[in-house]
């Protein structure tokens, strides 16, 4: 990424990071996978119950490598709800400090809304888009698709490239006509506002992580 890049990002991270912050969510930026793996560790000390959502924005920054080594790591999803410290990405963040998630199963979106002491989210810049709009545009076209092919789901996205509904209007709010059974794309949340003020933690990170 040229410095030129670099600068423009600093700035939507700024403002993002300013509007989690007016959102009652605690927010962090740093450089690298490396960066943030260190941050996590002093975060979430070793022998916490943790848990997790399915990411592979956890595995690429090492942070899934910790939990399962170091911490008292529950893999049951039900046992999310009693953690200490609850771990995932998010499908995108907007620069109105907003986190949109989508789920099939909703076990990720369930355990962030209500159960953990402690909500942990880590993104990549990749994650990080405008507007609502923007992020579900971006899951219908980028993150499902990828998602689904990766978790071997006979869905339409998995044989278009990209959502039956790739837009984003009132026809077409997000999976709408999707009756897959494997559909990824159940249930959307948009997490607005914290009522328990940093509950939510948000690191986000100056790469591309995930997807």
């Amino acid at each position: 990424m040229d410095a030129n890049t670099k600068r423009i990002n600093h700035i939507k991270v700024k403002n993002t990071i300013a509007n989690l912050e007016k959102n009652n969510m605690k927010a962090v930026y740093v450089e690298t996978k490396e960066e943030a793996l260190t941050l996590f560790k002093t975060m979430v000390p070793q022998g916490s119950y943790t848990a997790t959502g399915g990411s592979m924005t956890l595995r690429d920054t090492g942070i899934m490598d910790y939990l399962m080594s170091e911490t008292d790591y529950h893999k049951e999803y039900k046992d999310a709800y009693s953690a200490s410290f609850y771990v995932l990405s998010a499908n995108a963040i907007t620069e109105k400090g907003e986190i949109f998630q989508v789920d099939g199963r909703s076990n990720r979106v369930s355990a962030m809304l209500f159960g953990p002491e402690n909500v942990i989210v880590v993104a990549g810049i990749n994650k990080l888009v405008p507007t609502l709009r923007d992020a579900a545009i971006r899951v219908k076209n980028v993150a499902a698709p990828i998602n689904a092919t990766r978790l071997c789901m006979d869905t339409p996205c998995t044989k278009l490239g990209h959502c039956i509904a790739p837009t984003m209007d009132e026809d077409s709010l997000f999976a709408n006509g999707c009756q897959s059974e494997g559909c990824i794309c159940c249930n959307s949340v948009l997490f607005r506002r914290q009522r328990t003020k940093d509950r939510i933690t948000v690191i986000l990170v100056g790469e591309d992580l995930g997807y």
